[in-house]
């Protein structure tokens, strides 16, 4: 039987390396309204509406934290 030991002295914080931004979204051809998280410098062209796919997000507001 092998044993295989997990060492937890190397953990790094996720957001020290993929900084993220936290906001409501809306798709303008769907209103469907959602809360997005995304890494830093992610167009909102690029996301993608779940009905619609991409193209057509905006933001409603200020980033969220």
């Amino acid at each position: 039987m092998l044993i295989l030991e997990a060492k937890m002295n190397n953990v790094v914080d996720i957001n020290k390396n993929t900084p993220a931004i936290v906001s409501e979204v809306i798709c303008i051809k769907c209103c469907r309204r959602w809360i997005c998280v995304r890494p830093e410098g992610t167009p909102l062209k690029n996301i993608e509406c779940p009905d619609c796919g991409q193209g057509a997000v905006i933001e409603t507001g200020q980033p969220l934290e």
